[in-house]
C-alpha cells in the first residue's frame, strides 16, 4: 500500500520508520530535506510538498509543529487536500487546536475527502517501539480504515467521534505533563535550597503513592544536568497556550496551568528554548540562585 508522510520532526520520523519496516510503501516531504536522507536510502520516494505526496497516496500521515503550519500544509495551495484522490484520509498526529482540527474535518468531507485527527501520547522512544497512546477522532468507519497502520504505532487506542474530541483529549493529557513538570521543578529546587539532596527527595516520592515514571526520570536527568531533547521547551509552552485558550473558549479556570505557563515563557526567554523541556527549572532556579545536581 502507498502512504505519505509530512513532517518528519523529532516524533515524525521514527513513526514513519515504523511504517516503512512495516511493509508500507512510503512517499515523504519535510521542510528540509536532510532530515528525509536515511529513509531516502531505504527507497523512501521524496516529494516537493504535501500536494505532491498525497497525489501518490490513499493514506497520508502528517506530525506537524503547530496550528498554523498544519493548516497551511492540509489546505494551502500546495495541500494536502488538493492532492488527495475522493475518499483519501489524511490522518494528522500533531498536537494542535481542535478549532483547526473541527474546521479541517468539515473542509475535507466537503470535498468529498477525509481529515482524522490522531494525536499521540508518548515521546521518542515510545514511536521508535512502537507503543504509543493514540487518540484518533473522527467517523467510525474511517478510523476502521486507519486501524492497521495505527496499530504499527500504538500498544493502545482510544476512539473518538470527533476530531476536536481527540484535539481535546491530548490537551488535557498535556496538562498534567505541564503540571507535574511545574511540580517537580519546585520542589527539587526549594529542596536544594533548604538543604535536602535531591536523591533523597525522588526516593521519598518514589516509594509513595505521589509517584509516577515521569517524576523519577525527569529528575534523574535534571540531577545529571541532561537536557537533551526529547520533547522542547518551546512546544511545551505552545501546548500549554492551546490548553489555556481552550480553557477560556469553554470558560474553564486554569490557574495551575497558567502559573506553568509563566515558568515555561521565562525560560524560552531566557534561550532554553531548544532544550528538553525538564530545562524549564532554570528558570526557577535563576530566581532561587541556585543549581539543583
Amino acid at each position: 500500500m502507498n502512504i505519505g508522510f509530512v513532517g518528519l520532526g523529532m516524533m515524525g520520523f521514527p513513526i514513519a520508520t515504523r511504517l516503512l519496516t512495516a511493509g508500507y510503501h512510503l512517499s515523504v516531504y519535510n521542510r528540509t530535506k536532510e532530515k528525509a536522507q536515511p529513509l531516502l536510502k531505504r527507497g523512501v520516494v521524496w516529494c516537493d510538498s504535501p500536494k505532491a505526496v498525497a497525489e501518490k497516496s490513499e493514506y497520508v500521515f502528517s506530525m506537524i509543529s503547530n496550528s498554523e503550519v498544519l493548516e497551511k500544509c492540509a489546505s494551502g495551495a500546495d495541500g494536502i487536500l488538493h492532492g488527495l484522490p475522493a475518499g483519501g484520509i489524511h490522518v494528522d498526529m500533531s498536537t494542535v487546536s481542535p478549532e483547526t482540527t473541527q474546521k479541517l474535518a468539515a473542509l475535507y468531507e466537503s470535498n468529498g475527502k477525509y481529515f482524522l485527527h490522531s494525536p499521540v501520547l508518548g515521546s521518542v522512544p515510545q514511536a521508535a517501539e512502537g507503543t504509543l497512546l493514540i487518540f484518533p477522532g473522527g467517523p467510525e468507519r474511517l478510523i476502521a480504515r486507519v486501524e492497521p497502520m495505527l496499530k504499527i504505532l500504538g500498544s493502545r487506542m482510544w476512539r473518538f467521534e470527533r476530531a476536536e474530541l481527540a484535539s481535546y483529549t491530548k490537551l488535557l493529557c498535556n496538562t498534567f505533563i505541564a503540571g507535574m513538570m511545574n511540580t517537580l521543578a519546585q520542589s527539587l529546587v526549594m529542596g536544594t535550597k533548604a538543604g535536602i539532596a535531591p536523591s533523597v527527595l525522588l526516593e521519598i516520592i518514589g516509594n509513595s503513592s505521589m509517584n509516577a515514571p515521569m517524576y523519577q526520570t525527569k529528575g534523574k536527568t535534571i540531577v545529571a544536568r541532561q537536557f537533551t531533547p526529547r520533547f522542547i521547551v518551546e512546544h511545551m509552552l505552545k501546548d500549554v497556550n492551546l490548553i489555556l485558550d481552550a480553557g477560556k473558549k469553554l470558560n474553564v479556570p486554569l490557574e495551575g496551568t497558567e502559573a506553568a505557563q509563566r515558568v515555561f515563557s521565562e525560560a524560552v526567554s531566557l534561550g532554553f528554548g531548544k532544550e528538553d523541556y525538564s530545562a524549564m527549572i532554570k528558570a526557577i532556579e535563576r530566581h532561587a540562585d541556585v543549581v539543583v545536581k
